[in-house]
């Protein structure tokens, strides 16, 4: 099947924002947004929304990279990569989950690093990328670390899973979780939300952003979640974070941080959240 023209492919997969972003001296934002109304066939579709699909850069003694970035993104975030690792190689890619917009250019950003190793629960990776050497793939499991010179990077079982085998990653320089999917959120078309982080916002807009959690986790529906909100609360007092990164979300940190992992914890706590759509359907509230 051919690709999409690009045009088409900018419609739906846009960057506004800033992006990329040295959001510290030593952690890059990469990535844009999906738009609810640039598919085809959808151009009416109100109000509009846009899903966050972003990676991160770790630039220590060797760098990094948290997710590939969505598929359809590559168009710009090839150019975002060149310039925030200005002419450093990249040196490993983590792979969270096999879902597009967090592994989708991973055979695309070896072929652009051949230095570069992939590293994650990759099982079944050689099935999906049989051109790519086999030592390029390397295995991690709960507990494994990564050292990249200045800081060691940890592997870890998530709590709550997208695809079976999901795991986060801890920066223990940077106290930064990265949560692949949770603290995720959905947007309203607005150019003060793209590539803003929710401490750069109003009060009045963070709010209104972080009331709309995307959590398409296996069986949230069908489970109480209060044992895995205990489990995420312990997770936190071996790796307690100053950062939270999301692949569907800008980089949490500063006064905002705790309230917004309480206000998300008592949401997936009290009642399971509902799977946000393009058409901008409300979650049910708490209470």
């Amino acid at each position: 099947m051919p690709e999409l023209p690009k045009d088409a492919i900018q419609k739906a997969y846009i960057v506004r924002g800033g992006l990329p972003r040295k959001v510290l001296p030593d952690l890059a934002w990469v990535g844009g947004c999906s738009n609810s109304a640039g598919w085809p066939g959808r151009a009416n579709t109100t109000p509009v929304t846009h899903e966050p699909c972003m990676a991160y850069v770790i630039l220590g003694q060797k760098t990094l990279m948290l997710d590939t970035g969505h598929y359809g993104l590559w168009y710009s975030l090839e150019g975002q990569l060149d310039a925030m690792l200005q002419g450093r190689p990249l040196d490993y890619v983590f792979l969270s989950h096999p879902e597009i917009p967090h592994t989708g250019n991973l055979g695309r950003l070896l072929a652009k690093y051949p230095g570069c190793k992939a590293i994650g629960d990759v099982r079944d990776y050689h099935l999906f990328h049989p051109e790519v050497a086999l030592d390029r793939l390397v295995m991690a499991k709960h507990g494994d670390r990564l050292d990249l010179g200045d800081r060691e990077v940890v592997f870890l079982d998530a709590i709550w899973k997208d695809l079976s085998g999901t795991m986060w990653t801890w920066d223990a320089k940077l106290k930064m979780l990265f949560t692949v999917d949770l603290f995720g959120y959905i947007h309203h078309r607005d150019e003060n939300v793209c590539g803003t982080m929710l401490h750069e916002m109003s009060p009045e807009l963070a709010t209104a952003v972080s009331d709309r959690p995307a959590l398409p986790f296996t069986g949230m529906r069908q489970r109480d979640q209060k044992a895995r909100v205990a489990a995420f609360r312990n997770l936190l007092q071996s790796y307690p974070p100053e950062i939270i990164t999301s692949g569907h979300s800008g980089p949490i940190m500063g006064p905002i941080l705790q309230p917004t992992i309480e206000k998300l914890l008592h949401a997936v706590a009290t009642s399971g959240p509902d799977f946000l759509q393009s058409s901008g359907a409300a979650p049910r509230r708490a209470g």
